[in-house]
């Protein structure tokens, strides 16, 4: 619970004390600050982040239905 209240006071922090921390480097309204190598490799990394994660997640889904079905046969 108490890692919830801090993400909003994280973020006001970066914007109230900028003179503490680096501006955004990714923003949905201006362009990306960082080299366009670098958000391209940011941006795949996440995605191939995410694909695992859906994989990882879609095998557990698997081996509960297998291991059901093993449990239904033999009762």
């Amino acid at each position: 619970m108490a890692g919830v209240v801090n993400v909003p006071i994280i973020y006001f922090s970066v914007q109230w004390w900028s003179t503490l921390h680096q501006r955004a480097s990714i923003s949905f309204t201006a362009a990306p600050t960082m080299a366009h190598t670098m958000v391209l490799g940011l941006l795949l990394m996440a995605l191939a982040c995410w694909a695992y994660s859906v994989a990882v997640a879609l095998a557990r889904v698997r081996c509960l239905i297998a291991e059901r079905d093993a449990l239904a046969r033999r009762a």
